[in-house]
C-alpha cells in the first residue's frame, strides 16, 4: 500500500529515513525542521500536511524545538494520520504530551547508517493506543525494517547504549588517554564494533549525541549520563561531525 509520508528533521536522519520511504515507493515529502516551522502558516505546507498518512518527526537537539514541531504537526495533520516521533532525546510519553491527540503518537529509534533489512525500535507512551502501535509496526515493515517493541525512555536501547559509549570515548579523548584514531582502532579491532565510537558520533551528529545524553541525564539524574565537556564544547563551536565538516575528525 502506497502512503503519503511527511518527514521533518535534521541530517543525516532526514535523508536516510527519507530514502528508505522513497525506495519503498511511498509518496514522500521532506522538510528540514527550520523550514517546516518557518512555513507553518503557508498554503503549500497546509496542503502537504492535509494529505499525510504518516508523519515522521526526527529532531534530537532541542526539546523546545521538538515541542514546537510536534505542536505544529498536531494542529494541522488530519486526525487519522499516524505520528512517529524519534525519541533519542526524550520519551514517547513526553513527546505525546505535546500533541492534542497523544493516542496516535508512537516513539521510535533508528541509528545511521540505515539500510533495508535493518531494525527500528518502537515504544508506546502511556497515552499511545494499541492500534497506533500496530500501524507503526506495519509502516516500518513496508520500508524494509524489522521492528522490536521496547520500554519507553530517552534513547530506547541502541541510542542509549551507543551514545553512552561515544560520550565515554569523548571523555577518554579529553583526558588524553589516547588519540581519537587510537580510541576508535581499539574499539573496532578489540571489541569488533562496526565503527569506532568517535567516528560513529561524527556520522550520527554530535548535536544528536549531546541531545541523547542531555535527555538521559534529565530523565535519570545519574553521573554516568552526564555529557562530556568536550562533547558540549564541540557542539557549541559548531563542530557537529560529518554534516559540518569537522567533529572529532576533519572531513
Amino acid at each position: 500500500m502506497i502512503m503519503n509520508i511527511l518527514i521533518a528533521g535534521e541530517m543525516p536522519f532526514l535523508q536516510e529515513v527519507g530514502q528508505l520511504c522513497i525506495d519503498a515507493g511511498h509518496n514522500t515529502t521532506l522538510y528540514l525542521v527550520e523550514d517546516l516551522l518557518g512555513a507553518a502558516e503557508s498554503s503549500s505546507l497546509m496542503t502537504d500536511l492535509s494529505q499525510v498518512d504518516v508523519a515522521i518527526e526526527l529532531h534530537h537537539e532541542s526539546t523546545t524545538t521538538k515541542e514546537a514541531l510536534l505542536r505544529t504537526l498536531g494542529k494541522t495533520l488530519p486526525p487519522e494520520a499516524l505520528v512517529l516521533t524519534s525519541v533519542l532525546n526524550t520519551s514517547t510519553t513526553q513527546a505525546a504530551a505535546w500533541m492534542s491527540d497523544p493516542q496516535r503518537v508512537v516513539g521510535f529509534v533508528v541509528i545511521p547508517p540505515l539500510t533495508a533489512g535493518g531494525m527500528v525500535e518502537l515504544a508506546k507512551g502511556l497515552q499511545t493506543d494499541d492500534a497506533a502501535l500496530a500501524r507503526a509496526t506495519t509502516f516500518w515493515q513496508t520500508v524494509g525494517l524489522e521492528t522490536a517493541v521496547v520500554a519507553d525512555g530517552p534513547g530506547l536501547v541502541r541510542g542509549r547504549a551507543i551514545c553512552c559509549i561515544i560520550n565515554e570515548a569523548a571523555s577518554a579523548l579529553m583526558e588524553g588517554v589516547a588519540t581519537a584514531a587510537d580510541i576508535d582502532k581499539a574499539m573496532q579491532l578489540g571489541t569488533n564494533y562496526p565503527h569506532g565510537p568517535l567516528a560513529w558520533g561524527d556520522q550520527i551528529g554530535l548535536d544528536t549525541v549531546l541531545g541523547v545524553m542531555t535527555g538521559l541525564f534529565a530523565e535519570w539524574g545519574e553521573d554516568r549520563y552526564r555529557p562530556s565537556p568536550l562533547l558540549r564544547r564541540l557542539v557549541i563551536a559548531g563542530k557537529l561531525g560529518q554534516k559540518s565538516g569537522e567533529g572529532f575528525y576533519k572531513y
